[in-house]
């Protein structure tokens, strides 16, 4: 299992993604595309960190702790509808991100905006399932 300084270090880096995230929207409501752009890579690329570092090594010792016996209960649930949303948001965030690199017309990403609103919703439904889960680990551990 993560530390309790690991596992405080990722939620801090998640809600700088969410702060880069917002600071990127505003960015496109005033039309600076190419700064919302950097902003939004920037903030994958810290997400795909905490996820490598910190994330898979926690969620796998779900699995490798007792092979075959997992208890089945709410916070499991919950675990699990996270990584699902978290793992579908950061690869949809990922092919945003690329295909946004790769172009030389900006006015060719503006076909991928029906994908960002809900690449953002899913991303945030799965930071507050984060946050609930770190509040569930933590908390009885210190209790």
């Amino acid at each position: 299992m993560v530390s309790l300084a690991e596992a405080t270090a990722t939620l801090a880096i998640q809600i700088v993604v969410l702060v880069l995230l917002l600071v990127a929207m505003n960015l496109k409501n005033k039309k600076k595309f190419r700064q919302h752009g950097i902003m939004m890579t920037t903030a994958v690329v810290l997400h795909i960190i905490a996820i490598l570092l910190v994330m898979i090594p926690s969620f796998s010792v779900l699995f490798m702790s007792a092979p075959g016996t997992i208890m089945i209960n709410a916070i499991v649930i919950v675990s699990f509808i996270h990584v699902a949303l978290g793992s579908i948001a950061v690869a949809l965030g990922i092919w945003l991100a690329v295909s946004w690199h790769f172009k030389r017309d900006m006015q060719r990403c503006f076909a991928n905006k029906r994908i960002m609103k809900p690449t953002l919703a899913l991303w945030i439904t799965a930071l507050l399932l984060g946050v609930i889960m770190y509040i569930t680990f933590w908390a009885a551990y210190l209790l």
